[in-house]
């Protein structure tokens, strides 16, 4: 019997997969021997805590989700410092944040190791579910007295491992927050900007004509979390026809501003406008804090609207992500494609349009 058309390409990544996986936990079986060796120490909660938390994947929601931290930390301990290791993009959320005492960017390891070793901090916190060779050479030699990770008790490096709680990233702050006696709940993300970062947004949205402003971000980091430009041109139509006075301000970030613009040129809407002035991540942040709905893929995006409690209809490219990722927000209306699909390009059409009716309610937009 022959194979089935196909079924040999099937076979070679199967095999490909199992080798992958197989080289992956050689080096992780590795590492652990050479690495894994630590003396276990307490949290003593007395006097002032000196905190590292590891965020330098440079993922910007992330990083948002993690300021829920900050904050009701220092708002229980005001004394207690949190430093935060950043990429150079999520740094952009935090520079300004009053809950954080000190940013650090990796600049070379040897550099870093002696910059962070010299900090002498009490705990280091370590949200990543694997460990790398970085990972472990900054564990190790930053010489934090406690090391914290999720879901890490088969690690001899870390003096405590939290139980994932299950649900939402959030949640799985707040569980790090109830390890040390704080009740993080009642606290958002925060993303705070400078009054010239308003005040530049406020001058570019005041200088266009309309009642209101909805943002639109097509862009996600991901395959399938990206709207195509076809999609883009009906979502914007869509947009149009719901809220007929509005201006739609389609975010455009330096990588995508010619793509943006030839879409824009493409639908020929006089109310649509590309914000080609985008240099960083504030730049949005500050377009969405005063505006009046956000319409997004799942991406930073969506935690950003949330910071600012806006409107906003979002779109998972599945469940799974969509638990993990929900946003922390009454204002949300989160889509799912149309199944078995798992890209938000497979958007029922209809179920959008109820979502923007379901948005128009929440804000003034649309006249």
């Amino acid at each position: 019997m022959e194979p089935a058309p196909g079924a040999g390409a099937e076979l070679v990544f199967m095999n490909a997969h199992g080798l992958k996986s197989s080289i992956r936990q050689f080096r992780q079986s590795a590492l652990k021997r050479v690495f894994d060796h630590k003396k276990k120490n307490t949290v003593d909660l007395k006097g002032s805590v000196k905190f590292l938390f590891d965020q330098r994947d440079n993922l910007i929601g992330d990083m948002l989700v993690n300021t829920i931290a900050f904050t009701a930390i220092k708002k229980k301990y005001p004394a207690w410092q949190i430093h935060v290791l950043a990429g150079p993009d999520n740094r952009e959320v935090v520079r300004d944040n009053p809950y954080v005492d000190k940013v650090h960017i990796m600049a070379g390891m040897l550099p870093s190791l002696r910059q962070l070793h010299h900090e002498k901090y009490d705990i280091y916190y370590f949200h990543k579910n694997r460990l790398r060779l970085q990972d472990f050479l900054l564990l190790k030699y930053t010489g934090a007295r406690i090391n914290i990770g999720r879901n890490k008790s088969n690690f001899q490096i870390f003096d405590h491992s939290l139980d994932d709680p299950g649900g939402t990233e959030r949640d799985r702050y707040l569980e790090f927050l109830r390890f040390f006696v704080i009740d993080g709940s009642s606290y958002g993300y925060d993303f705070p900007l400078s009054h010239e970062e308003l005040a530049r947004a406020r001058s570019y949205l005041s200088a266009l004509p309309g009642q209101s402003t909805i943002v639109f971000n097509r862009y996600g980091d991901r395959s399938g979390k990206l709207f195509s430009k076809g999609v883009t041109c009906k979502l914007i139509i869509e947009l149009n026809l719901a809220y007929p006075d509005v201006k739609i301000i389609m975010l455009c970030p330096p990588a995508y501003r010619v793509q943006t613009l030839e879409i824009k040129q493409e639908l020929g809407f006089s109310n649509v406008y590309a914000a080609t002035h985008i240099a960083t991540i504030r730049d949005s942040a500050a377009i969405i804090s005063i505006s009046d709905g956000v319409v997004t893929p799942d991406t930073a995006i969506v935690h950003i609207a949330c910071a600012y409690g806006k409107p906003q209809v979002c779109v998972y490219r599945d469940q799974g992500e969509l638990a993990l990722w929900r946003p922390f927000s009454k204002k949300a209306v989160c889509l799912l494609p149309v199944s078995p699909s798992r890209d938000v390009n497979d958007l029922d059409m209809k179920a959008f349009r109820q979502a923007l009716a379901t948005m128009r309610n929440q804000c003034p937009a649309g006249g």
